[in-house]
């Protein structure tokens, strides 16, 4: 049986073939993302984010005790250098720009430190402080091509107590997740959920009054 139209499959077939290959570079924009795009994609996020609210999930493992803690709370975010992190268990953590202020409600005791370095605080989400400006304090690498919103930051610093970080974004180059791994093996786990950006955060909540009979130590 010929056909009515000489010719007619075989072009059928090449337009088949050309539109599998238009689909399969659209599908795949994400696979082809450099380190570079990466990392700029999150720098130029956080660049433009005055303040921020997010409710944080905190795995903390230490290796000296095999022994793995999980902490819920609500973190604030405001530049330049302000931070609050409120964690259910009546933990506060509050970074004024100045000074860093560690609270427990359990121990009725407050801790106050100065600084000059948001890693030697030992508060892993005052990293989002300085997240604009990331290659700065770190190398950058891409561990899987894959995953190219899942990167790994190395600090240029010599002698920093973190060893790295994980960083996980999502397509406008937010943090969704961090991991930071310290030079003693401990690792903490940090994920961001709920996360409102540009909410106009006031000055006085970054401030805090010890209720009476708190014990200030200073540092």
């Amino acid at each position: 049986m010929t056909t009515k139209y000489p010719g007619w499959n075989k072009r059928i077939l090449i337009a088949a073939l050309l539109l599998g290959i238009a689909l399969s570079v659209t599908m795949q924009p994400a696979c082809a993302q450099t380190v570079d795009e990466a990392i700029t994609a999150v720098e130029k996020h956080y660049q433009g984010v005055s303040d921020l609210a997010a409710k944080v999930t905190q795995k903390n493992f230490f290796k000296a005790l095999d022994k793995t803690q999980t902490f819920e709370g609500a973190l604030l975010v405001r530049k330049p250098g302000k931070l609050r992190l409120e964690f259910t268990n009546g933990q506060l953590i509050l970074v004024d720009g100045k000074a860093a202020l560690f609270y427990s409600k359990k121990s009725s005791q407050v801790i106050k430190k100065t600084f000059t370095d948001f890693e030697r605080m030992n508060i892993p989400v005052a990293f989002l402080l300085g997240a604009a400006h990331i290659r700065d304090d770190f190398d950058v690498l891409q561990p899987d091509p894959k995953a190219p919103r899942s990167l790994e930051l190395v600090p240029k610093k010599t002698g920093a107590a973190m060893k790295k970080l994980g960083l996980v974004s999502d397509d406008s180059g937010r943090i969704t997740a961090m991991t930071i791994y310290d030079r003693s093996g401990n690792v903490t786990e940090i994920i961001f959920t709920a996360v409102r950006e540009g909410v106009g955060l006031d000055d006085t909540l970054f401030t805090f009054k010890p209720p009476k009979g708190t014990e200030i130590i200073e540092q």
